[in-house]
């Protein structure tokens, strides 16, 4: 039976190992059900919140790197002076702290300059961008200061000649665009015989090349009255009385000369010179007198010489608005009249007051005191009439004349 007893073994290992399996099933239910037990049975640990000693929320610690640190005014100012930014100036709330955050940075930034409000310090940084940048527009932002600023952006703004003014600020005879005067100016003041080649008049070339270098160029003239001329004019850039002795004697430019250097130097004498008329003589007298303001040119004029006597004394009479200067005139009391006349009456423009009470005539004395007080628009000047009919005679005269 050998058949029958393969089948048995097969059969009964079969039963083996599901016995094995069963035992093995049974085995792990026990132990899960032991390790369930002791996790649910165990009992937990609460985790303790940290103390809150400050009674303030917890800060998420991973945020704390991304918080900027708040800035007041002073921190402000701090930063923006040492960064140069006018930005944060603009931050801070205290207007006297932020006026000077703005000053601080006027030096280097003009838009900081601006914003300024004091007037002083405002002129100080506005000037200082508008002459640096040579801009003198900027001066039309300040109100206190604005003259000073241009004058300083430009010097030469007010004077009277700003193209020679520019040619010896930045020595450059350019500047005087071919004017004459203007380079004859530069030329004497800064005693270059080369700028005075650019003067286009010979004449004036010459004297000017001669003055500066002392040495005689007008004789390369064509012409007796070029020469005359220029050594005239040589003579006055050097301030040298003795170069008029070159002139034709007794000439126009020879009578000027003289004329011009007696008055400029206070010198009557000067005007007797060997070569002059007697015309001529008197008309240096008359010259020195109508521009020296010194009457005794007048008074030199011999009486016998009426007529530049006359004409001398009117002149000057006119001129300065002196009245009394009439009295010069000698020869008769028709011509002196004649002279009060056109001196107050025709002529009064530069009639003076002060001058009346030296005039000796009694009538044209008080005439010059009514003329004044119209001219002057002033009604106490009748005070000085001594005379009661007079002066209320200058008074009513004042009158007439303001409501007519």
């Amino acid at each position: 039976m050998p058949e029958d007893s393969k089948y048995s073994f097969h059969k009964e290992d079969h039963k083996h190992t599901m016995l094995v399996i069963g035992v093995l099933v049974v085995l792990i239910l026990v132990v899960g059900a032991a390790l369930f037990y002791v996790m649910t049975s165990k009992p937990g640990v609460p985790v303790q919140p940290p103390v809150n000693q400050t009674n303030q929320t917890p800060t998420n610690m991973t945020n704390q790197t991304n918080i900027t640190p708040t800035c007041d005014d002073g921190c402000y100012y701090d930063r923006a002076v040492s960064q140069e930014d006018l930005s944060l100036c603009q931050q801070i709330s205290d207007s006297g702290l932020k006026q000077q955050c703005y000053y601080e940075l006027s030096d280097t930034s003009l838009d900081a300059c601006k914003l300024v409000t004091d007037d002083a310090k405002r002129k100080v940084c506005i000037t200082s961008f508008a002459v640096s940048g040579n801009d003198i527009s900027l001066c039309d932002l300040l109100i206190a200061g604005k003259n000073d600023c241009r004058n300083a952006v430009d010097p030469c703004l007010g004077s009277s000649d700003a193209d020679l003014c520019h040619a010896l600020a930045r020595n450059d005879p350019a500047e005087c665009k071919s004017d004459s005067d203007c380079l004859l100016n530069y030329s004497l003041t800064k005693d270059d015989a080369s700028t005075c080649e650019l003067i286009q008049n010979a004449v004036v070339s010459k004297a000017c090349v001669s003055a500066i270098k002392y040495t005689d160029k007008c004789d390369d003239l064509s012409t007796p009255a070029q020469k005359d001329y220029c050594y005239q004019l040589f003579a006055i850039y050097s301030d040298d009385f003795l170069a008029c002795t070159q002139i034709t004697p007794d000439s126009t430019y020879s009578l000027d000369c003289f004329s011009t250097f007696a008055a400029s130097l206070h010198n009557l004498s000067i005007c007797d010179q060997d070569g002059f008329s007697l015309n001529s003589l008197w008309a240096c007298y008359r010259n020195y007198s109508l521009l020296s303001g010194d009457l005794s040119g007048c008074y030199a004029i011999d009486e016998l010489a009426t007529t530049n006597r006359f004409q001398c004394a009117y002149e000057y009479a006119k001129k300065y608005g002196n009245p009394s200067a009439c009295q010069a005139i000698t020869d008769t009391l028709a011509q002196r009249s004649t002279c009060y006349e056109g001196v107050i009456i025709y002529y009064p423009q530069n009639l003076d007051w002060r001058y009346c009470a030296n005039v000796t005539n009694f009538e044209w004395k008080n005439q010059c005191y009514v003329q004044s007080a119209k001219l002057y628009d002033d009604i106490s000047l009748c005070d000085y009439v001594e005379v009661d009919y007079a002066k209320r005679s200058c008074q009513s005269s004042y009158e007439a004349n303001k409501t007519g």
